[in-house]
């Protein structure tokens, strides 16, 4: 119990005392056994991977434990890459120390940074990291270059223009080749130029008389960066003519429905090539046999022409180019084309032109054109629909009889506006009107005649309904005698889709213009 009490009563001097010894063998530990911190190494390695030969840095850097009082360590770190010791390196005023090599063979390294320590930190050793060397090339993205040579073929007194593109896919980085292109002719070298940010390289204004006449094997060589291989471009023909002379093309022709049925639309392509360079400019012409159907331009040496007027039959089709300043005309082939009769089809309308404009008051024209199938010989008569108030249209002739051999016949349609609806009665009714006054004007007459002096009752009823009766009359003869030209009409300004029909005894056909009334 003595005991007891003792240690009761000198409690708070035993706690202090434990605490003390703690903090004090923390302390030891904290510090070292000579009264140094600890300390941490990173290492950093790059490139990696890296290929033979190519430089590859490393770097260690060590950090102090936050009880050293914000002091930098100093010493030295040795790196161990494999078996190869590089080392030591004094560390810098930041705690960090750098060594490089390019004489690593080709492998796979374990690589770590041993920090030697200071009298202030403990030494320590880095996480190791795997370092791969690789063949030359192989840590790098391939690339692609083509050519493109404008105008080919050249005329003597012309420039040339080489254009090369790189593609190389994002690469490494993720950005574009770099670098410089190098244009050859067989082996002999043209000029040279810088890939911009689109990665290509252009050499321009170069004389064609500095060839002279002749055909060439022309290539682009792509020297590469540090993210992407080497590369050369196919080669590509360069033809060097005399001045004037033009080069010789290919014209082909071809449907995209060789039996189509009539009244559907047909689309002929001309494709004009001159076997080599770039594609021909210029127009193509499209035949119906002698007949001229349509024009178009090329592009990237195609041209196309689309119509749905071929008539029942087979159609002898032909596309004639016209030539540029550097390629010669040249004309196709004929191909067939064979148009069907459709037993739903008699014939088709087409209207030119689809756009009538006209002001209030003003009347347009347009011409449509009846193209018949198979024979067709029936009689076709013209009317509109769907016109706005006000308007009407009228056809010259308004009804067409084909001759039976498939020929486009046409009718002029003439569009009216501020027309006003006739509201004049007819000539009968006006007749029949009058003759009704005249009568009753007639017994009114009778009737004061008969009655004079001795008027009786059904006389007086018979004389004012005589009276009423000839009033009506005349109120109404004044009322429709007149007409509407007095009115002012206007067609309610706007656009308009207006209907075309020509109809038959079997069937009818439609066609459609857009009416604009300003």
């Amino acid at each position: 119990m003595r005991v007891f009490r003792l240690v009761r009563a000198n409690f708070a001097v035993f706690a202090v005392g434990f605490l003390a010894v703690a903090m004090g063998v923390a302390g030891l530990a904290a510090v070292g056994p000579a009264g140094q911190h600890t300390s941490h190494t990173a290492l950093n390695i790059a490139p990696n991977p890296a290929e033979v030969g190519q430089t590859v840095t490393f770097t260690a850097v060590v950090l102090g434990d936050a009880s050293g009082s914000g002091t930098i360590p100093t010493g030295t770190v040795t790196f161990q890459v494999g078996s190869t010791q590089l080392g030591p390196i004094t560390l810098d005023g930041t705690g960090k120390g750098t060594t490089s090599t390019s004489s690593l063979a080709e492998g796979s390294y374990q690589v770590t940074a041993t920090y030697s320590g200071d009298s202030n930190y403990l030494g320590s050793t880095s996480n190791a990291m795997t370092l791969n060397i690789v063949p030359v090339g192989s840590n790098k993205d391939p690339s692609n270059t083509t050519l493109k040579i404008a105008p080919d073929p050249a005329m003597l007194d012309q420039t040339i223009t080489f254009t090369a593109h790189v593609g190389a896919g994002g690469g490494i980085t993720g950005q574009g080749a770099s670098g410089t292109v190098t244009f050859l002719n067989g082996s002999t070298q043209l000029g040279t130029a810088v890939l911009d940010a689109m990665s290509n390289a252009v050499l321009s204004n170069y004389s064609a008389s500095s060839l002279g006449v002749g055909t060439y094997q022309i290539t682009a060589m792509y020297g590469g960066d540090t993210n992407f291989l080497p590369s050369t471009s196919p080669a590509v023909r360069l033809d060097v003519v005399p001045v004037g002379t033009l080069t010789p093309t290919t014209t082909t022709l071809s449907s995209s429905n060789p039996n189509a049925d009539f009244g559907t639309t047909v689309t002929f392509s001309a494709t004009v090539s001159a076997g080599f360079g770039s594609p021909p400019t210029g127009t193509v012409t499209f035949n119906d046999g002698t007949t001229e159907m349509g024009m178009a331009s090329l592009t990237n040496g195609v041209a196309t022409f689309s119509t749905s007027s071929l008539t029942v039959g087979t159609h002898s089709i032909t596309g004639v180019y016209s030539g540029d300043t550097t390629f010669a005309g040249s004309t196709s082939a004929a191909f067939t084309q064979n148009i069907n009769n459709s037993t739903s089809t008699m014939f088709i309308l087409t209207v030119d032109p689809t756009t009538i404009t006209v002001k209030q008051g003003n009347s347009g024209t347009a011409t449509v054109t009846l193209i018949p199938s198979g024979g067709f010989k029936g009689t076709v008569t013209f009317l509109c629909s769907g016109l706005p108030i006000y308007s009407q249209c009228s056809f010259s002739p308004a009804t067409i009889t084909p001759d039976g051999n498939n020929t486009p016949s046409k009718t002029v349609m003439t569009v009216s506006t501020n027309v006003a609806t006739a509201r004049l009665l007819k000539p009968s009714l006006r007749r029949d009107g009058a003759v009704l006054a005249v009568f009753s004007f007639g017994l009114l007459g009778l009737v004061q005649v008969r009655g004079k002096g001795r008027r009786t009752r059904l006389g007086r009823y018979v004389s004012w309904f005589s009276l009423m009766l000839c009033l009506a009359v005349i109120s109404t003869l004044v009322a429709c005698g007149g007409s509407s030209s007095n009115n002012r009409v206007l067609t309610p300004t706007g656009t308009t889709t207006v209907n075309i029909a020509g109809s038959t005894n079997s069937g009818a056909q439609t066609t459609s213009f857009t009416l604009v009334v300003q």
